[in-house]
């Protein structure tokens, strides 16, 4: 078994947000990176692919509207389905498809991983401290990446690992993988930012490249998503891509504080900072605008086709909050990081082993209007 260890605005024009009336698929629907394809062109916002587990760069997304009967007041239940782990770890990173198909990082650089009846092991594999996030690739490949540069790649649910070389010897603090359209075909991308660095795969993270960024479009950078693809990071440092991390151009994020989290649902974006403010990007606008929450915020995810925050009091509900979409849900008071989340849902994760996958599913009847 191979060690761990390895010698405000933005510059596009975002469609509308939607608001899916449907029930939430089956936990196999979507995958920990629920970033949407873009062409070479244009970028466009797509739900899930059934067969890749991202999402399907055909597919419109959802619409609801304010005037659509019985969804003036729609509002989601959270339902939070504890899961077990048998070692009262700190998690610091997750990433799930559902809540058997799931990774957990530990703070001592451990992944644990699910069994058939759902309980959290550790894999058989050395700990490695140096490891900082985990994420999910497609169904079966799995990515870890961290200090130093370092990376490891699975292709087979996580029981052997490689390392990859990323040609960088940066820390490293996120990685995030999407479909992006090429000549009209659909390929698997990777983005993986960290202190100074973006670098970028374009099949499905087994070879990288560094981008070379301008000046203006450089800092230290600590989290990225996929759609829109946005890289954040230290001093109120954005960029963003169109051509799938090819090229770079900042973002007027309006504020020099630390920004520690990226989210997005379709494409509306929100973006969390270390002191647990958010800065959130609506429908239909192209700049992010300060929505200070009731509570800190510790990260930001996506169930099915609304956004939820966590929060540093062990709650989780819709956002922004003024949305009414989900009332804040107690989760555990050592809950501390979510995964991106898909149509399935969420896996939450935190201090003492907590750990659990939280769906969502409709208050009341509310369906989309004919298009």
């Amino acid at each position: 078994m191979t060690s761990l260890r390895s010698p405000s605005s933005l510059l596009l024009v975002l469609p509308t947000l939607a608001l899916a009336c449907s029930k939430p698929d089956a936990d196999t629907d979507g995958a920990s990176s629920t970033s949407t394809s873009s062409s070479s062109t244009s970028s466009s916002s797509t739900s899930s692919s059934p067969t890749t587990g991202l999402p399907d760069p055909t597919e419109e997304s959802p619409t609801v509207t304010e005037g659509t009967p019985g969804c003036e007041d729609f509002v989601y239940l959270l339902n939070v389905n504890p899961i077990a782990a048998d070692e009262a770890v700190e998690f610091v990173s997750v990433a799930a498809l559902g809540p058997k198909t799931a990774l957990a990082l530990t703070a001592d650089g451990r992944l644990f991983r699910p069994d058939e009846g759902g309980v959290f092991h550790p894999l058989a594999l050395p700990a490695d401290p140096a490891l900082k996030r985990v994420e999910l690739i497609d169904v079966s490949s799995w990515m870890v990446v961290g200090d130093g540069g370092v990376a490891h790649r699975s292709v087979d649910g996580g029981d052997t690992w490689v390392p990859v070389d990323l040609g960088t010897e940066a820390a490293l603090r996120d990685v995030v993988f999407f479909n992006f359209i090429v000549d009209g075909e659909v390929s698997l991308h990777g983005i993986a930012v960290g202190d100074g660095v973006i670098v970028r795969s374009a099949d499905g993270g087994a070879t990288w490249q560094p981008v070379v960024l301008d000046p203006a479009a450089t800092g230290s950078f600590r989290a990225v998503t996929g759609s829109p693809l946005v890289a954040v990071g230290d001093g109120g440092l954005a960029v963003h891509s169109v051509d799938s991390g090819l090229t770079w151009a900042p973002v007027d994020t309006g504020t020099t504080d630390d920004l520690v989290r990226i989210a997005e649902v379709y494409d509306e974006a929100a973006i969390v900072t270390a002191t647990g403010n958010v800065l959130h990007q609506a429908a239909k606008e192209v700049s992010f605008y300060p929505a200070d929450p009731a509570t800190p915020v510790l990260g930001l995810g996506r169930i099915n086709s609304i956004l939820v925050a966590l929060y540093d009091d062990g709650t989780l509900g819709g956002w922004p909050e003024s949305s009414m979409l989900a009332e804040p849900t107690p989760v555990g008071a050592g809950a501390r990081v979510v995964s991106r989340g898909n149509t399935s849902g969420a896996l939450i994760a935190g201090e003492g082993g907590l750990l659990a996958f939280v769906t969502v599913t409709p208050k009341e009847t509310c369906q989309s209007p004919e298009i």
